[in-house]
C-alpha cells in the first residue's frame, strides 16, 4: 500500500512538472514568435473574425467514434496559421482557450493553461514546418503551395495529439505510444475535414476584397458565416454518430438486462459487470478502442443464448467451476447464432461463442487451446468467472480461486491483469464495485 501511494505521488509530481514545463515553453515560444517572424498586418474586423470564429468552434466539442472528443476550432486555428501567421494565431488560441476553458467550462486553471500552452506550441511548430516547406503567410496558392499546406496540417494534427497523449500517460499510466496509437487514427478523419474547412477560409480570406469588399464588418461576417456552415455540418454529423453509438450501447445493455430477467437464476447487472470488467482488461492490454467496444458489447450479451435453454436446466450451482450439463453448453453457440446476423456485432458474436473455451483445451464448444481462443473470449471468461464468484465470495477470495485455475481454465496472464486492475482500483480492499472507465480517443483540450 505504501509503495502504491508513493507511486501515485511520484506520478502526480511528474504530471505537474510536465504541465509546468509546457506552459513555460509556450510563454517563451509565444514571445519569440511575436518578436521575430510569422505575423502580418491585420485589421480589427479581420482579427475579430478569427477570435469569434475560434471561440464558437472551440465550444463545438464533437464526440469521437472511439471515445473522447475534439473541438472544431482546429479549422479556425489552421486558417489563421496560413493567413495571419503563427505569432498572431497563437495569441488568438491562447486567449480563446483560456476564456472557454477557464471561464465558460470552469476547468481548473492549471489544465486550462496547459490546453492553451500546447495549442500555442503546436501552432508555432506547425508554422515553422509551413515556412520550411516554402509556404508564405498570407499567400496561399494552390496547387504550388499544397505540400506546405499539407505539411502544416499534419504537424498541427500530430503535435496536438502528442502533448495530450503525454499528459494522459502521466496522469493515467501507460506508455505514450499507447495513447498515441489510440488517439491519432480516430482524429485523422475529423482533423482532415477541419483542415479542409480551414483552407477554404484561408482562400476566402485572401479573396475577401473581391467577395465582399475590405471596409467594415460585413466582409469578415460573411467569411465567418461561410466557414460556420461546413463546420456546423461536421459538428452535427459527428454529434449524430456519437449519439448513435451511445444508443447502440444503451440498447445492448438493456437487452442484456432483459435476458437476465428472462433467464432463471441470472443475477441482475451481471452482464453489465462482465462488460465493464472485460473492457477495462482490454484497455489494460492495449487493445484498440473498437475492440474494447466489441468486448463490452459481448459482455452485455454473453448469456443471451440461455433464452433458448429450458428453465429446468438453468438451475445450477453459482460456482463457476461447476460442470455444466451438455444441453446447457449449447447456450454459447446459440448466443453466437443470435448475434451473428447483426453485422456490427459479428466480432462480439465470435467472442460469445468462445467465452467458455478453456486454456487447457477442455472447454466448449470447439475445444480450442491457448492462443487459438480469441483474446476477447479469454477476457470474457476471466471477467465472467470473477463477476459470478463475487456474488458469494469476497474479491480477494475470487482472485485466489482464479489464480488456482490459471493455466488450466484461464489464461494466466489475463488473470494477473485483472488482479492488478482490482488492486489499483482498491476493490480488493474495499469490496466489489464497478471499475472506472479508462478514456480513449484524443481530446485536443485536456479535459478528462
Amino acid at each position: 500500500m505504501k509503495r502504491m501511494v508513493y507511486h501515485r505521488r511520484r506520478k502526480k509530481l511528474g504530471l505537474w512538472l510536465y504541465v509546468g514545463a509546457v506552459i513555460a515553453a509556450a510563454a517563451v515560444a509565444l514571445n519569440w514568435e511575436t518578436s521575430h517572424l510569422g505575423t502580418v498586418a491585420v485589421g480589427l474586423w479581420e482579427l475579430t473574425l478569427f477570435v469569434v470564429l475560434a471561440g464558437v468552434l472551440e465550444m463545438m466539442v464533437v464526440p469521437l467514434a472511439d471515445g473522447g472528443g475534439a473541438a472544431a476550432s482546429f479549422a479556425a486555428y489552421f486558417a489563421g496559421l496560413l493567413v495571419l501567421g503563427p505569432g498572431t494565431i497563437a495569441w488568438v488560441a491562447a486567449l480563446v482557450v483560456l476564456f472557454t476553458e477557464g471561464v465558460l467550462r470552469r476547468t481548473r486553471m492549471l489544465r486550462a493553461g496547459f490546453n492553451a500552452a500546447h495549442s500555442v506550441l503546436s501552432l508555432v511548430a506547425a508554422g515553422w514546418v509551413y515556412h520550411e516547406l516554402g509556404g508564405k503567410v498570407g499567400q496561399v496558392w494552390l496547387p504550388a503551395g499544397l505540400p506546405a499546406v499539407v505539411g502544416a496540417a499534419l504537424s498541427l494534427w500530430a503535435l496536438e495529439t502528442l502533448w495530450v497523449a503525454a499528459a494522459m500517460s502521466l496522469e493515467r499510466g501507460g506508455k505514450v505510444v499507447r495513447w498515441l496509437r489510440l488517439s491519432l487514427a480516430p482524429m485523422l478523419a475529423l482533423d482532415s475535414a477541419l483542415a479542409s474547412v480551414g483552407l477554404l477560409l484561408a482562400l476566402l480570406y485572401q479573396s475577401r476584397a473581391a467577395l465582399a469588399g475590405t471596409a467594415g464588418w460585413q466582409g469578415p461576417a460573411l467569411l465567418g458565416l461561410i466557414t460556420l456552415i461546413p463546420s456546423g455540418l461536421l459538428y452535427y454529423a459527428y454529434r449524430l454518430q456519437g449519439h448513435l453509438r451511445q444508443v447502440y450501447a444503451k440498447s445492448l445493455r438493456t437487452l442484456g438486462s432483459l435476458v437476465e430477467r428472462k433467464v432463471e437464476g441470472s443475477q441482475p447487472g451481471h452482464g453489465e459487470r462482465v462488460g465493464a470488467l472485460a473492457a477495462a482488461m482490454a484497455q489494460a492490454v492495449e487493445l484498440s478502442p473498437r475492440q474494447v467496444e466489441q468486448i463490452r458489447y459481448a459482455g452485455f450479451l454473453h448469456d443471451i443464448g440461455k433464452v433458448g435453454v429450458p428453465a429446468s436446466l438453468l438451475a445450477k450451482s453459482r460456482d463457476h467451476f461447476a460442470k455444466e450439463s451438455p444441453p446447457l453448453r449449447l447456450h454459447s453457440q446459440m448466443g453466437a447464432q443470435i448475434l451473428a446476423p447483426i453485422h456490427f456485432l459479428m466480432p462480439a458474436a465470435q467472442m460469445v461463442r468462445a467465452h467458455h473455451e478453456r486454456w487447457d483445451g477442455l472447454g466448449y464448444p470447439d475445444g480450442l487451446l491457448h492462443e487459438d481462443i480469441p483474446l476477447g473470449a479469454r477476457l470474457l471468461s476471466v471477467a465472467n468467472a470473477y463477476a459470478g464468484m463475487t456474488e458469494t465470495l469476497t474479491p480477494s477470495q475470487a482472485v485466489g480461486r482464479l489464480r488456482q485455475a490459471a493455466g488450466a481454465r484461464f489464461d494466466p496472464e489475463l488473470v494477473e491483469v485483472l488482479a492488478r486492475l482490482l488492486a489499483e482500483s482498491g476493490e480488493l480492499e474495499q469490496g466489489p464495485h464497478a471499475l472506472p472507465q479508462l478514456a480513449t480517443g484524443r481530446l485536443p483540450t485536456w479535459m478528462l
